[in-house]
């Protein structure tokens, strides 16, 4: 039988949602994970609703299509799928803590494809889910990253999203 899990959790960032939600992109994890280097494969940056891209990170191989990206509600769900392994997705909701500050909600949902998915899962537990999450809150503080980042978002008149680089 193929494991599956489902974890939810908070981290915080010490900048503005609208700052704070483009540290969940594929350009935007570039500045705060070592390693990360998305290669987008369809759609610019790879922020824009049906990108595809592609991440090497350590020994996991992960394939990404951007499922919803809302800048207006803060809030993206990416299908993530590693061949061999497990695939589901990750969503992620950026909003204001009412201090200054902002709260991240990260949801996994992930299901083994194989054997070795199975193992990966059983290690991914509640406690291994909360750690991560503290990990990426500590990476993101140590990054020290000056606002706004490097690539901004903007609205046109017509209500689309563009990205500039």
């Amino acid at each position: 039988m193929n494991r599956s899990v489902a974890h939810t959790g908070t981290l915080h960032v010490d900048a503005t949602p609208e700052h704070a939600f483009q540290l969940f992109t594929a350009p935007g994890e570039k500045l705060w994970v070592d390693g990360w280097d998305p290669v987008v494969l369809r759609g610019g940056d790879g922020r824009s609703k049906g990108s595809v891209f592609v991440t090497d990170v350590g020994a996991d191989t992960a394939y990404w299509v951007v499922v919803n990206y809302d800048v207006a509600a803060l809030h993206a769900r990416y299908a993530r799928i590693a061949p061999g392994t497990r695939a589901g997705t990750v969503e992620v909701f950026a909003r204001d803590d009412g201090a200054g500050a902002t709260e991240v909600s990260v949801t996994y949902e992930l299901t083994a494809l194989t054997d070795a998915g199975n193992e990966q899962l059983a290690d991914f537990d509640g406690d291994a889910f909360q750690r991560m999450l503290g990990d990426w809150e500590r990476l993101i503080r140590e990054a020290n990253l000056e606002y706004p980042l490097p690539f901004a978002i903007a609205q046109t008149t017509s209500g689309a999203v563009s990205a500039d680089r």
